[in-house]
């Protein structure tokens, strides 16, 4: 999910409107956030200024209640397969509810401001430019979809009100359930998914609790420029 990280920002003390016409809007009881040991080694991942690092070894996924919040018109998500940004806003009402569903040792590495996305599926890739965040992604509305990680072979479905902290160098796609394989043909006609994104910086606490370490020695590589197969998430 693409969109080039904004520079942190101290705690807003008031609430803009998304820059994108409103329509509808969710409920999801919250529910207690946990981590997933992801099944593969960690890889060596290399962008930005940084030193390379290791990728994260686990996954932080909950369910938050996002109610009273508008969803934008997806109506510019033309192309299938990629992820269209729609718009940054900021919500304290928001900030305060994702916050107290992380972890205690997180919440104070939440950054600032929300981004809206929406995709008719994503075909595999990675989005390395986020050297020094981890993505959440936070389903806001249409169908339910798959969010897989072809490296750990794992998936998790996200339905509205579902969110997900990952480490944005794995390559990752969002899939019909059971699919296996990104096949354009598959969302042509499909409509879009919606999702908030956030960001926590990476900064002790988070390195700790998703397992990141130095890069691995003879580790693959995961770059902007190593190229990521679009159908299956294999790596060049």
């Amino acid at each position: 999910m693409s969109a080039s990280p904004p520079p942190p920002s101290p705690p807003k003390r008031r609430i803009s409107e998304p820059r994108t016409p409103l329509r509808g809007s969710f409920f999801a009881p919250a529910a207690p956030a946990g981590f997933v040991d992801l099944a593969c080694p960690p890889a060596a991942c290399s962008g930005g200024s940084a030193p390379a690092r290791g990728s994260a070894t686990r996954l932080l996924v909950g369910r938050c209640d996002a109610s009273g919040v508008s969803l934008p018109e997806p109506g510019t998500v033309s192309a299938p397969g990629r992820v269209h940004a729609l718009g940054r806003f900021d919500s304290d009402c928001l900030q305060g509810r994702l916050a107290d569903a992380l972890p205690a040792e997180l919440r104070a590495s939440l950054r600032g401001g929300f981004d809206w996305y929406a995709c008719r599926g994503a075909f595999f890739h990675n989005d390395a430019h986020y050297a020094d965040v981890l993505f959440g992604a936070w389903c806001a509305g249409g169908p339910p979809r798959d969010i897989v990680f072809a490296r750990a072979g794992f998936r998790l479905r996200l339905a509205p009100g579902d969110w997900v902290v990952f480490d944005p160098f794995e390559p990752h796609a969002v899939l019909d359930r059971g699919a296996e394989r990104y096949r354009r043909e598959d969302y042509e006609n499909a409509p879009p998914s919606v999702y908030i994104g956030f960001e926590l910086a990476l900064d002790g606490p988070v390195r700790r609790a998703f397992g990141i370490g130095a890069a691995p020695a003879d580790a693959p590589l995961l770059a902007s420029h190593v190229a990521v197969n679009a159908e299956t998430g294999c790596l060049a």
